[in-house]
């Protein structure tokens, strides 16, 4: 069992290493969201997919003016922004990534099997700090998921 366990370990380590993602860690995401306040729009139309292994994959549009949230659409289907709109706001995917933080620490509850992790990899703009890429793989069972902006355009106040 454990010659196993070191195998997945391994596996993980060369996929983490694969996707040129790094970890994510609390600092990591401090500093990307210190960026962002600093320097990011609160103008901006944003093109999210999330795709995983216990989700359907995807496509959110939303466009923030002044910090709120304008208009969100779901796979082209426009939906009311209180429906979940600042989840796929910059700052709702870094509440997304602080839930993620907790959850390396209960990797159980993502349905891993004692003795197994939780894996959070994130990069971040350099410029603004905003999110450009989430994965999370769980050892020992399929729970992944996947969240790439795949558009980011600032707008006129």
């Amino acid at each position: 069992m454990a010659d196993l366990r070191q195998a997945f370990v391994l596996l993980i380590l060369l996929l983490c290493g694969c996707s040129r993602l790094p970890a994510l860690t609390s600092g990591a995401l401090l500093e990307a969201q210190t960026k962002w306040e600093k320097s990011g729009p609160g103008s901006y139309r944003m093109v999210v997919e999330t795709s995983g292994d216990h989700i359907e994959t995807s496509k959110y549009e939303v466009t923030v003016r002044a910090k709120s949230v304008l208009k969100l659409q779901r796979n082209g289907v426009l939906l009311q922004p209180e429906a979940g709109g600042s989840s796929y706001t910059v700052e709702g995917l870094f509440h997304t990534l602080d839930q993620e933080i907790d959850l390396e620490s209960k990797p159980q509850l993502l349905g891993a099997p004692p003795g197994y992790a939780s894996y959070p990899m994130a990069s971040f703009d350099n410029e603004t700090g905003r999110l450009l890429r989430f994965q999370r793989s769980v050892g020992g069972t399929k729970n992944s998921i996947e969240i790439i902006v795949r558009e980011f355009e600032a707008l006129n106040p």
